[in-house]
């Protein structure tokens, strides 16, 4: 029977059992294993290699799947385009990829508009995934390449299946509640809620927040890229935040991003000191993000990686990303494909050891597979190593995360459409 760690979470006594490797085979290999081409990552000829791909895999899915295809272009355009222009990409199927390609030079040219918003995707601490690389013509590029690879990705991973194509958009059954209750199934070590936030009202959740001395994290519910992620300090009397629930209160109460939206509240873990996790003069915050797919011979662990040498207390705000090889446990690469940004990282961490990583990948494997979403082919976990092991913090529909590596280079492109039958 499973232990509880301090901090009331049940703490698996041995590994888990289980058949065969964890990782998913040859495309895990692949993944593992990617080499930039010449000139480098985010040069030109690798952003129209990754373009390219895309519009390989569209032309073969309109070639061998046209209905599918038409249904799904359907489904997808009028979601994040509107009813009105969603018709008017999808009777113009056959040239789809080259209209979002022109409607991203429009948003280019409406980002110089003195009425032009921010772009979402650089709204939130995450914004460094999704920085462009430095020369137009790559950025254009670049540009075109993330919107064909949403698209493209979104129907290899989902297929015709509403829930999935949904979720591209908002994540209104994946909210974290779930993510939670599927670690829960798999016996995954995560942090303890203390408290929730209806929208208007906070209520206590097991012990409740005067329960213990760590911090809290306040998450909204439906939330993505650390938008609206709040770190509560307890102990008002030392210059804190919070010492009761009703501090908690007037806290969500006063900030208008958790008007009407629903949050939880964890217990603040720390990382462990005992190995070092990122290069001097950060501290050791960092998260793994372990990516689980379905496989045809079973939910398997697709890329595992490290974002670390955080400039704050979330792994956001990350500055240096790494590829860990899940049987070794080990870093054997930076991520310098992930976005241009960490193309350019100057921290080296290659060949150290992440203890406890196989294990927790072990137990990403089960919680996914407890999912009884059938659509739900790819999930990206969020976990932390701590003093008491690796805990998970919650998972995400990989809808955007994993056309990063579907696209990456011809030879991982072939292998998803082989293994997702395409």
């Amino acid at each position: 029977m499973p232990s509880r760690s301090g901090n009331g979470t049940k703490v698996p006594q041995s590994p888990m059992p289980g058949s065969g490797s964890v990782t998913a085979g040859a495309l895990y290999d692949k993944c593992l294993h990617a080499a930039p081409p010449a000139g480098g990552w985010f040069s030109i000829l690798d952003t129209v290699t990754r373009l390219s791909l895309t519009l390989y895999a569209f032309y073969r899915f309109l070639l061998l799947r046209p209905f599918s295809l038409l249904y799904f272009a359907w489904g997808y355009n009028s979601l994040w385009f509107g009813k009105i222009l969603g018709v008017l990409l999808t009777i113009n199927l056959p040239v789809l990829p080259f209209a979002l390609c022109a409607m991203e030079l429009l948003k280019r040219i409406n980002e110089k508009m003195p009425w032009a918003e921010t772009d979402w995707k650089l709204k939130g601490p995450g914004r460094v995934f999704f920085v462009r690389p430095d020369t137009l013509i790559a950025s254009l590029f670049w540009d075109f390449y993330i919107a064909n690879s949403v698209f493209c990705g979104s129907f290899l991973q989902f297929g015709t299946d509403r829930d999935g194509l949904a979720h591209t958009w908002y994540d209104w059954i994946c909210n974290k509640e779930y993510w939670l209750g599927l670690l829960d199934e798999a016996e995954a070590r995560r942090p303890r809620q203390l408290a929730s936030w209806d929208g208007e009202k906070a209520k206590a959740e097991g012990p409740g927040p005067e329960y213990g001395n760590s911090d809290l994290v306040s998450k909204i519910n439906d939330s993505y890229l650390g938008i609206g992620d709040k770190k509560l300090k307890r102990g008002k009397a030392a210059g804190g935040d919070f010492d009761t629930l009703a501090d908690i209160q007037a806290i969500l109460e006063a900030d208008p991003a958790y008007k009407g939206k629903k949050a939880i509240l964890t217990e603040f873990i720390v990382p462990t000191e005992s190995i070092v996790l990122s290069s001097d003069g950060f501290s050791n915050v960092h998260s793994l993000d372990i990516i689980t797919m379905r496989t045809r011979e079973g939910v398997k662990v697709l890329t595992v990686l490290l974002w670390t040498d955080c400039e704050g207390w979330s792994s956001h705000s990350c500055t240096a990303g790494y590829v860990v090889d899940v049987e070794s446990e080990t870093i054997v690469a930076p991520t310098a494909w992930y976005s241009p940004y960490f193309a350019k990282q100057k921290s080296n961490l290659i060949g150290k050891m992440l203890p406890g990583v196989k294990l927790a990948c072990e137990k990403a494997v089960a919680a996914h597979s407890a999912s009884k979403l059938m659509w739900l082919t790819t999930v990206g976990w969020d976990a932390m190593i701590t003093p008491h092991g690796v805990f998970f913090f919650e998972g995400n529909v990989a809808a955007h995360r994993t056309p990063r590596r579907m696209f990456l280079t011809p030879d991982i492109c072939a292998e998803f459409i082989k293994e997702r039958g395409y």
